[in-house]
């Protein structure tokens, strides 16, 4: 089967500048050719076996990146014990809906960050399978941290340095294509869900030896990193500790972001769950009170975060209370928002999380052998992010969604 998408403004995710009036020609599931509008294509471009997509006033851009994706979590559901209450049945009965909801927004991989059960690893092979509609998943599937930290939720607690390695060793022979670190306690409106209903700050739950056994073990298994921290002290001894990308650094000073400036780990920043949570219904006046500050925070560290140039790759934190799985459109409006040009916005949605993924060579951009993985929108999402929100049509491997 041939795709060819005429005249269109193409976005390629590399480029500083889209290119006016190309065609873009996929034959099965990969990019075949982009050239100028009405230069000759090798091959067919007429006949029962080629479809023609009108591409005049449209944008398209490589599938969206979701870096940062708990479907099996529920954005209706602010508690995982109650969650974990459910079968693994209707658990991923919901976490099928939510993926089917990203692939039709354009999202077209995701990075899992974690599941009750590892219960995302069996999303992944499901999706992989075609047994239901998705992104392509890697998938962290059981996250390691801190006995009773934040994470135990949905991943398992240790110890010291030979407990983490063994930790990170089963987590890989369980099927991890990443490794999850939760480095950090989670300062959100209330608390984490702790049974004495404690607030938390942020603050660090491993030290930096610790992190660093798993990222040893995670590294010489060829498994990427990634890692919740919240605040400076743990966003600090991550970054030293050697991992791929810090998730969050919502109330990190410009001091850790000069730190992941310098070593070039990029950044995560989940800035969908806080904008969220300043609209959420209900809260208390405490709650609000609590909410201000976080926010405040988050949009100073990530504002050193562009200034500074660290880089960065699209993650919406989907799975929190009110954070649904087709938001990676608000999160590149939001580091707009926070400083960041329209394209680099756009890179960190596409080539710049498909490097931080190792996927590079694969996907996350528009190019000559890649996967056909592409989003057509009206309009130009250069001058109204919004369009993003509003796909014409999405390619997952060449095939309509």
């Amino acid at each position: 089967m041939r795709l060819v998408i005429q005249a269109v403004r193409l976005i390629d995710g590399i480029a500083d500048r889209p290119h006016d009036e190309v065609d873009v020609v996929v034959d099965d599931d990969r990019i075949s050719a982009v050239v100028p509008h009405g230069s000759a294509i090798q091959g067919s471009v007429e006949g029962p076996s080629v479809r023609l997509v009108d591409g005049h006033g449209r944008t398209l851009l490589p599938g969206m990146i979701d870096a940062h994706a708990h479907y099996t979590f529920d954005p209706t559901e602010g508690s995982l014990q109650v969650i974990d209450e459910r079968t693994d049945a209707k658990i991923l009965e919901k976490a099928e809906g939510h993926a089917g909801l990203a692939l039709r927004a354009g999202i077209t991989t995701a990075r899992g960050a974690g599941s009750i059960r590892g219960l995302e690893l069996v999303l992944r092979n499901r999706i992989a399978a075609g047994l239901t509609a998705g992104p392509r998943i890697v998938a962290s599937g059981t996250a390691i941290g801190a006995p009773d930290g934040h994470g135990i939720a949905f991943g398992v607690g240790a110890r010291g340095w030979a407990a983490l390695a063994d930790a990170t060793n089963a987590v890989i022979d369980g099927g991890a294509d990443v490794v999850k670190i939760v480095a950090s306690e989670a300062a959100m409106l209330t608390t984490t869900g702790h049974a004495d209903e404690r607030d938390v700050f942020g603050r660090p739950e491993l030290d930096e030896a610790e992190i660093r056994a798993i990222v040893e073990t995670a590294h010489g298994r060829d498994r990427r990193v990634m890692a919740h921290a919240q605040d400076s002290e743990s966003v600090r001894r991550c970054a030293l500790a050697g991992v791929d990308s810090v998730e969050h650094a919502w109330l990190a000073d410009r001091a850790a972001i000069e730190m992941l400036a310098e070593l070039g780990t990029t950044l995560v920043p989940t800035l969908t769950v806080t904008d969220v949570n300043r609209t959420l219904p209900g809260l208390t006046a405490a709650q609000r009170e609590r909410q201000n500050l976080i926010e405040s925070r988050h949009r100073a560290s990530c504002e050193a975060a562009i200034e500074l140039g660290v880089p960065l790759a699209t993650g919406t934190d989907t799975g929190e209370v009110g954070v649904t799985a087709d938001m990676v459109w608000r999160e590149i409006a939001l580091l707009v928002a926070h400083g960041a040009s329209p394209m680099v916005a756009l890179k960190a949605a596409t080539s710049g999380a498909a490097r931080l993924l190792g996927l590079e060579s694969e996907i996350g951009s528009v190019a000559v052998g890649l996967r056909a993985d592409l989003v057509l929108v009206d309009g130009d999402p250069l001058v109204d992010v919004a369009t993003l929100a509003r796909p014409v049509e999405v390619w997952a491997g060449g095939s309509s969604v």
